[in-house]
């Protein structure tokens, strides 16, 4: 299947004078990726993000945004279409919270009732409470304006955000946190990230695939995996010893999590001839309020498809979607298993995580 392209670099160059700071560098960004840039200071990373909406001219190559090269676009509606979102934020400090998320809606002269109903609807999103809208950002901690800073960035509903090294300024644990919360987010929104860092760990742990740029070159592109197993040197030195091993614990559990395997609603019978019972040896079933009663053997099943509630073995111990897959591997070792249920607070049922799709990824394979 042909995945569509958000974001197109051919062969895009900058120059200052004589000195060329970004080199001929190309890659493409698929619709709902986060492609993420990473590399020595200087290298030219943030310079290149900044040329996809021109907040930077290119000296020569071509970008594409959704098709179109940027070129033939207007360059305020360029940059208004898409979200941008930087390390200190860069909020305005005589603004309410809501009039800095709304601000983009206030210059495309957008209704207030509907400013004021995306401010509502986006500070929620982002995990922030209604009542920070009327307060200002002074009275906010660096986090939190963080995520202020990532809700204006959405306020217009663009397919593509930058992020220039957004969680740089904050502490670890904030920064841990911001990450989990980008991750939680973009399973819901599923916007086109282009992501900036020099923090190799962040770029394992949100990047599907990641570019590493050196003295304005791309020396290296993939999926970390991809990443960890590559035979260039100074791709090896930069990652460090030990990068295979961060990649597991940096990567989050929902990059592995399977929602295709085989359910029957509890008052129903099993359709023995469904295609999705392939490759499984379980059928989960499926209570009315969505969570899951257990699962039942394929071979326990009567020859109808049908069963009692006595049959139905309860879910073993489940994890959260938030723990990494080096800790959800874990679980399955110690526990004997081959498979995990994985449950959120409100004890929903998100799916199931098997080891052999863990191990699947280190064939690289994170989709």
């Amino acid at each position: 299947m042909t995945r569509e392209i958000s974001v197109e670099l051919q062969k895009v160059s900058k120059l200052y004078g004589q000195d060329k700071v970004v080199d001929e560098v190309s890659f493409t960004v698929e619709k709902g990726e986060v492609f993420v840039m990473i590399g020595p200071s200087g290298c030219g990373k943030t310079t290149t993000l900044k040329m996809i909406n021109q907040l930077i001219p290119h000296s020569s190559g071509n970008i594409l945004v959704n098709g179109t090269d940027v070129a033939e676009l207007d360059v305020v509606e360029l940059r208004r279409s898409i979200g941008y979102v930087i390390q200190y934020i860069g909020l305005l400090p005589h603004l309410t919270i809501q009039e800095n998320i709304a601000f983009v809606l206030k210059l495309t002269k957008h209704p207030k009732k509907m400013q004021k109903d995306r401010a509502e609807e986006l500070i929620e999103t982002v995990g922030l409470p209604l009542n920070y809208l009327n307060r200002y950002p002074r009275e906010l901690s660096g986090g939190q304006q963080q995520r202020v800073g990532v809700a204006r960035a959405l306020a217009a509903n663009p397919d593509i955000l930058l992020m220039d090294e957004p969680f740089g300024a904050v502490d670890p644990l904030t920064r841990e946190q911001l990450q989990n919360e980008l991750l939680r987010l973009q399973e819901s929104i599923q916007k086109t990230i282009v992501f900036v860092t020099h923090d190799m760990q962040e770029a394992f742990k949100v990047g599907n695939r990641i570019g590493i740029l050196r003295q304005g070159k791309l020396v290296c592109l993939g999926t970390p995996m991809e990443i960890v197993k590559s035979d260039d040197e100074f791709v090896k030195n930069f990652i460090g010893q030990g990068a295979l091993f961060e990649v597991f614990d940096t990567i989050p559990v929902t990059r592995v999590l399977q929602k295709d395997f085989p359910t029957a609603r509890y008052d129903q019978k099993v359709d023995l001839q469904a295609e999705e019972l392939e490759d499984w040896e379980n059928v989960f079933i499926i209570d009315s309020d969505d969570s899951c009663k257990g699962y039942i053997p394929l071979s326990s099943l009567n020859s109808d498809g049908s069963y009692t509630a006595d049959q139905i073995i309860p879910l073993p111990k489940a994890s959260s979607p938030d723990i990494s897959v080096k800790l959800a591997v874990q679980e399955m070792l110690w526990g004997g298993r081959t498979w995990l249920p994985i449950v959120d607070e409100k004890s929903g049922f998100k799916g199931i995580v098997q080891f052999r799709s863990c191990a699947g990824l280190v064939a690289g394979d994170r989709r």
